[in-house]
């Protein structure tokens, strides 16, 4: 009878032990497991902030190219409209000089 209470102390003990080390391994693994997932969101979030990033600066290159192009046809109206403004002026004082020379 002692010994069937010792034996079931002795088996109570093994299966604890058992728990405990079932118990530290699960923890460890979930540790590990946490680690990894963590590390994975990190890697996530750094590429996602990436291409985020990446196609942001495309579109500001975009648009200061159209912005560039605008500007460069509006100069270009406005230098013709210039040329074209000296032109007839030119002819006005060119008539003027003969005017004043001949008359």
């Amino acid at each position: 009878m002692v010994k069937d209470i010792i034996d079931g102390i002795k088996s109570t003990e093994v299966k604890a032990a058992g728990i405990l080390e079932g118990a530290r391994k699960q923890k460890a693994d979930l540790i590990a497991k946490a680690k990894d997932d963590a590390r994975k969101v990190v890697e996530d979030a750094e590429a996602g902030g990436r291409d985020i990033v990446k196609k942001a600066l495309d579109r500001a290159r975009e648009d200061a190219a159209k912005r560039i192009e605008e500007i460069a046809a509006r100069e270009a109206v406005d230098l013709e409209a210039v040329r074209a403004e000296a032109s007839g002026r030119v002819d006005q004082a060119v008539d003027i000089i003969i005017k004043k020379m001949t008359g």
